[in-house]
């Protein structure tokens, strides 16, 4: 029997740690659906160690790191899976998305816009875009951007909200609190009534 030659030896590694990555990816699912956000990092870390470029690996341990509100360990894991996949919107995304909840806005920004390049058709892209464009004060293009998210989707609560914000600081009061109001009520069909809350204490604010 002859001995397996250099390239049979590694093919039958990356068999062997493919199977051991499915196996380590089942069992962080396991663990996901369980709520066990802890043991399944340490699981999708694993597979991520044998397979360091793979950057869904790293994007799904930076989702469970921002589950858990650990932020800065999410960013770096979702820098790495940028790095390792520039062309991914979802990555792009969540990049921006967490760099804007850490403050950093300007990296958010280009994140975003990076993700609207790649996909031009998630109104979440735009929003976000168009929330850390606000901060940063460049009204007219964030109004650019809730411009093209209410194309995409007309009903879409942030939408009002955020077109109602720049109103609001443009002194348009009145136009204001009846875009605010629209997403208010969207927001509470939706039962989401945290944002309700936080509407309703920007309408007391300004006498809506």
């Amino acid at each position: 029997m002859a001995e397996p030659s250099v390239a049979q030896a590694q093919v039958l590694v990356a068999q062997r740690t493919t199977q051991e990555v499915k196996q380590l990816l089942d069992e962080g699912r396991r663990l996901v659906d369980a709520g066990d956000y802890r043991g399944a990092i340490s699981v999708y870390q694993q597979a991520a160690n044998l397979e360091p470029k793979n950057a869904s690996i790293h994007s799904g341990i930076g989702y469970l790191y921002a589950l858990q509100g650990n932020l800065q360990s999410s960013l770096s894991s979702y820098r790495r899976a940028v790095s390792l996949n520039p062309n991914n919107a979802d990555f792009q995304y969540a990049l921006g998305y967490v760099s804007g909840n850490l403050g950093d806005n300007r990296t958010a920004k280009d994140a975003y816009r990076k993700a609207i390049q790649i996909n031009r058709n998630n109104v979440n892209s735009y929003l976000g875009l168009a929330t850390v464009l606000l901060r940063l004060g460049d009204t007219n293009s964030a109004m650019w951007a809730t411009e093209q998210a209410m194309n995409l989707d007309r009903n879409h609560p942030q939408v009002f909200e955020l077109r109602g914000t720049f109103l609001m600081k443009q002194g348009k009061s009145k136009d204001a609190i009846a875009l605010l109001k629209k997403a208010r009520d969207i927001y509470e069909r939706q039962g989401k009534q945290e944002n309700v809350s936080r509407i309703d204490e920007t309408l007391r604010k300004i006498g809506g």
